[in-house]
């Protein structure tokens, strides 16, 4: 246990990879800066969250290889019925692929919890 009374785990993380256009500001920005954060947060009580700090890389693909990529992520959370569609729509001409490898997280769940 930490000072603060909560255990410390370490785990493997996986990259975060999405889409994206090469020509839009966050595409724009990671060029400018390769470091970025994630936030994700939970808005039911009692309040939970999850920040990721990472650096972020932008890879131009070939148009099959980037369909390959948009219809996996497409998959996971369109569907396998509609993750070629996605897919498509998201590999078209401009568009391309960003791989972030976290370096930090930080997490608290049920933040405003009383004790």
């Amino acid at each position: 246990m930490t000072k603060k009374g909560r255990a410390r785990h370490r785990y493997r993380v996986g990259d975060i990879i999405f889409t994206t256009y090469d020509s839009s500001l966050k595409a724009r920005n990671i060029r400018r800066d390769s470091r970025v954060s994630i936030c994700v947060d939970d808005q039911i009580p009692q309040f939970s969250f999850v920040t990721v700090h990472d650096t972020a890389k932008i890879y131009h693909y070939k148009q099959s290889e980037l369909f390959k990529w948009a219809t996996k992520i497409a998959r996971r959370y369109m569907g396998r019925e509609n993750a070629e569609v996605y897919g498509r729509r998201n590999s078209i001409d401009g568009a391309v692929l960003v791989r972030i490898k976290p370096t930090k997280i930080l997490a608290e769940k049920d933040t405003a919890a009383w004790e």
